[in-house]
């Protein structure tokens, strides 16, 4: 299919020369292919792929993700589906009529199961206000798991899908929502696909997958002004609404049963261990001139990844980038096997030094490992997804571990692995703040306030913005009281 081969990009970029070429190739064949008047029937079928790796090359993904959202609708104008209740005109009747006990709000994603997505939303699912919410999941077709099992129990309704676009248009649009809340966009292709539908009048996305949409029925963007840099709002064809916190409620892990050795990895001793543990895709050709000088710099020090799940092609091809970046030194590079979930824990716990990749930080890894009072070495950058670990720290009130550039952030790495003290400290540190990142009930609140103001502002035919939410939030009178 012309669209699926027009969107293919490299897992393992080659250099960042080859990024820039691809993402020219494909601004180019997009704008061909608008020309060409294409049709799809079925782009779950026909397409079969989502627009995932666009959000691993630390650029500014707005007009190409545009692109491609209008490319979809010209040739599926059916994606744009609006179900009844949705339409501009019932505002005025809404706006006249006396406020409903309950607002009805939506979760659809195709990973509400043991998945990083899963962990993120579930107290969120778990903590919305009954008095003021009623939470309908729906559930593409998908294996259960003890997971998704919990996240059902959490659920006022549960309403399974049948994986068809049309018939799963219709089955959200006949349920009459005020809210559709998508906790990812742009890792699920089928997914995707469903948010070009208005299918609620307020619909939203969050950092699940950090990335805008380019769909022009996807409402807000709910992020934190913790996540983001001043003028970001560039960053997103959706509406950017920046919370006080991050818009997560997570529950920390158990520490593990037992304390790991380098030897249980089959890993050297006598060595110090500087501990990545992101999924490969995520380094960007950017960091590996980093990488190089750390590993110069303590001849010592030895850099653990961890293998991919495809047979080691991955890491094959970051090994070959590696080698063209940093010959001297890449047999100091080191790939552990994929691990056991308590194993992992104690890898972040053992290693001297836990690096974050400033490009795509770590989100469900960074939050075990601080967690586990492991400190992490971050440097953000200009995106939201190179920002995440920075963001946490932040909302501890913790800003040690936080690089301003290449040399400081080289500096961190090396005095955490190097300086028993400091690390000990930043430990302390993180332990004695960490109740401010996990279980936070505040943040459900407030994204409870964001939903209500959203829908308010929609009643009245605005969009909400950062400006006008504080005053919408004192305004707005709900259930005999004030938000």
């Amino acid at each position: 299919m012309l669209i699926r081969k027009a969107l293919l990009l490299p897992v393992i970029p080659f250099s960042q020369e080859e990024i820039q070429t691809r993402r020219e190739n494909i601004e180019k064949a997009l704008q061909a292919l608008l020309k060409q008047n294409l049709t799809l029937d079925d782009p779950i079928v026909e397409v079969g792929v989502s627009n995932f790796h666009l959000a691993y090359h630390n650029l500014n993904n707005r007009k190409i993700q545009e692109d491609i959202a209008r490319l979809y609708i010209a040739a599926c104008p059916s994606l744009t589906y609006e179900a009844k209740h949705c339409r501009p005109e019932l505002r005025e009747e809404r706006k006249g009529k006396k406020e409903k006990n309950v607002f009805r709000i939506g979760i659809l994603s195709s990973y509400l199961h043991d998945h990083t997505i899963g962990l993120l939303t579930l107290g969120i699912i778990q903590h919305l206000s009954r008095d003021q919410f009623e939470v309908i999941i729906f559930r593409p077709p998908r294996k259960k798991d003890h997971l998704s099992e919990i996240i059902d129990q959490a659920a006022d309704k549960v309403v399974s899908l049948c994986g068809k676009l049309e018939r799963d248009q219709h089955e959200i649009g006949g349920k009459k929502l005020d809210i559709l809340f998508y906790p990812d966009i742009g890792m699920s292709h089928y997914t995707y696909c469903l948010a070009f539908a208005r299918l609620a009048p307020i619909q939203v996305v969050t950092w699940g997958h950090p990335d805008t949409t380019g769909i022009p029925n996807i409402d807000y963007f709910l992020s934190s002004e913790l996540l983001e840099i001043s003028d970001s709002s560039d960053h997103y064809s959706e509406r950017l609404i920046k919370l006080r916190n991050v818009p997560t409620y997570y529950f920390p892990p158990d520490p593990p049963k037992k304390k790991y050795a380098p030897g249980d990895y089959g890993l050297p001793h006598g060595v110090r261990l500087y501990v990545c543990p992101q999924s490969l895709f995520k380094f960007h050709p950017q960091f590996d001139g980093v990488l190089g000088d750390l590993l110069r710099r303590d001849p010592n020090g030895r850099l653990v990844l961890i293998d991919d799940k495809k047979g080691g092609h991955w890491r094959k091809l970051l090994i070959e980038r590696f080698n063209r970046a940093f010959p001297d030194v890449v047999d100091h590079v080191i790939f552990v096997a994929q691990i056991p979930h308590e194993k992992f824990l104690g890898l972040l716990i053992l290693a001297d030094a836990l690096l974050d990749i400033p490009t795509f930080s770590g989100g469900k890894s960074s939050l075990e490992a601080l967690a586990m009072g492991a400190p992490i070495a971050t440097w953000p950058q200009d995106f939201m997804r190179g920002r995440v670990t920075a963001a946490f720290y932040k909302q501890m009130g913790l800003s040690d571990m936080i690089a301003t550039d290449a040399e400081s952030y080289l500096e961190l790495a090396l005095r955490l692995a190097q300086d028993a003290d400091f690390k000990c400290r930043m430990q302390t540190d993180i332990k004695a703040n960490a109740h401010k990142l996990y279980e936070n009930h505040e943040t459900v609140r407030e994204m409870e306030r964001f939903f209500i103001a959203a829908h308010e502002a929609w009643k009245t035919g605005e969009t909400l913005t950062n400006s006008s939410i504080g005053r919408l939030w004192r305004g707005i009178h709900y259930n005999g009281g004030t938000i």
